[in-house]
């Protein structure tokens, strides 16, 4: 099994399993079961399972960031927490931005539907994509250089409005999705 790079919380490992659906029949169900383990003498945690659908095999094994034993503990509802400082080694803007995109439609939906803590809990989960997205502009920089989309999902996302990923642009986003909050907990 191939060494994927380091995940820095359990959020961020069940974002990068749904966005890795079955290669056999594309389901995105799994019940996965985790564990930390090694790849070498290199620290690493282990997600395996089986598809709902089809029930293959399924496996992924992330290393972990330096002294880190296993992935930080999801964040309090609402706030999904994907990482620290640093910027995702596992997934890149354009991916992170497609993940705010898609959080951000489907809580319009929800909200429309009447379920606003949904709503809220998706829109907490679009403004921590966008935080990680804002992770990727250089210090003192002010765009996303096209150097950081190292994924084909990312890389079409960034080609497809490259404007997308300047500094101004990803806070005018985020504090969109921050103001337009439906619901927000005491």
């Amino acid at each position: 099994m191939t060494l994927l790079p380091a995940v820095r919380s359990r959020d961020e490992a069940d974002l990068y399993l749904e966005l890795h659906p079955c290669p056999r029949c594309g389901s995105m169900e799994a019940t996965w079961e985790e564990a930390p383990t090694a790849q070498g003498t290199r620290p690493a945690y282990r997600y395996s399972g089986h598809c709902a659908d089809c029930g293959d095999r399924r496996e992924f094994v992330f290393a972990l960031p330096e002294g880190q034993p296993a992935p930080a503990a999801p964040g309090p509802h609402p706030t999904t927490r994907f990482g620290g400082p640093q910027p995702s080694a596992l997934l890149d803007p354009g991916e992170w931005l497609l993940v705010a995109d898609w959080c951000g439609e489907a809580s319009e939906v929800a909200e429309r539907q009447g379920d606003d803590a949904e709503a809220a809990d998706l829109r907490w989960t679009a403004v921590a994509a966008m935080e990680e997205v804002r992770k990727f502009v250089p210090a003192g920089g002010d765009v996303i250089p096209e150097s950081a989309f190292w994924s084909t999902r990312g890389r079409t996302v960034y080609q497809r409005d490259p404007g997308r990923f300047r500094r101004r642009r990803l806070e005018v986003i985020r504090d969109f999705y921050l103001n337009d909050m439906p619901w927000s907990p005491s």
